[in-house]
């Protein structure tokens, strides 16, 4: 547990007595090592590095978090002697920022810069370090969101169904009734009375033309890319001459066996 005013933070989820968070350095090349403080084991929360074969201590807890900002830092210190600076020792720095939406249930700590191989620091994004009542409202806003969402597309297109059939009826019943009813010098009979019923059937009757010749060049196409040919055509002329050279191959009443037929 923890405190900043008036204000409790509880920690405790994030405490794992055989269990230290491996953070990776990044660029720099170092790993660390972080235990996260519990009263019943004050000298093992130490956060330790690693880098090659080398390895030390960043230190240990501090003292209790404190609240700077929208932030909550606990500090760990009195670590190895700085290189190069043997007066000084390394120290860590973590900053527990809320995030009710963190990458898993607490969140993971996060390297983000060094100094001079001294201090180093670290964000945690946990919903563990909002405010009691911030993190139940964010909870419940989340939960109230995901509800709504999982149905979201459901209900945008039922809505949008209902509008288009009500408006459509409204549209065709209400026409049908005013041609039949007040406009009856019109001489609409029948399905002509349906409101626009030229136009709409002006609609039609295009779409219809536009399939046909679309499908006719279609056919054409794939003709052309089979290399079919086109049928034979032959007129009433060429027909007889035919006829009087091919007829004296052919009996009598076999007429019909000649090889061309006039189209």
């Amino acid at each position: 547990m923890s405190s900043s005013g008036e204000v409790l933070y509880d920690l405790r989820p994030l405490v794992r007595s055989n269990w230290e968070y491996s953070v990776d350095g990044l660029e720099s090349e170092y790993t660390f090592s972080l235990r996260i403080c519990d009263n019943s084991t004050q000298r093992h929360p130490i956060a330790r590095w690693r880098r090659g074969g080398d390895s030390g201590a960043l230190g240990t807890v501090g003292g209790r978090p404190r609240k700077r900002g929208n932030k909550l830092l606990v500090e760990y210190t009195n670590g190895d002697a700085c290189p190069g600076a043997a007066q000084l020792n390394r120290s860590a720095l973590i900053s527990f920022i809320c995030s009710a939406h963190a990458d898993s249930e607490y969140g993971q700590p996060e390297f983000v810069a060094e100094w001079n191989q001294c201090v180093f620091m670290f964000e945690w994004r946990t919903p563990l370090a909002c405010e009691p009542s911030k993190r139940a409202s964010e909870e419940s806003n989340s939960g109230q969101s995901g509800g709504i969402g999982e149905g979201n597309g459901a209900s945008r297109g039922s809505v949008a169904f209902v509008v288009i059939f009500v408006v459509g009826s409204v549209y065709i019943l209400g026409g049908f009734l005013y041609n039949r009813v007040f406009n009856l010098s019109s001489g609409l009979r029948g399905i002509e009375q349906l409101p626009n019923y030229r136009f709409w059937r002006g609609i039609y009757l295009f779409s219809k033309r536009a399939v046909l010749l679309l499908a006719d060049g279609a056919t054409r196409l794939v003709d052309a890319a089979r290399g079919r040919r086109g049928a034979i055509h032959i007129d009433a002329a060429e027909h007889n001459i035919r006829n009087e050279i091919f007829a004296s191959t052919f009996d009598e009443g076999e007429g019909d066996a000649l090889p061309f037929a006039l189209r």
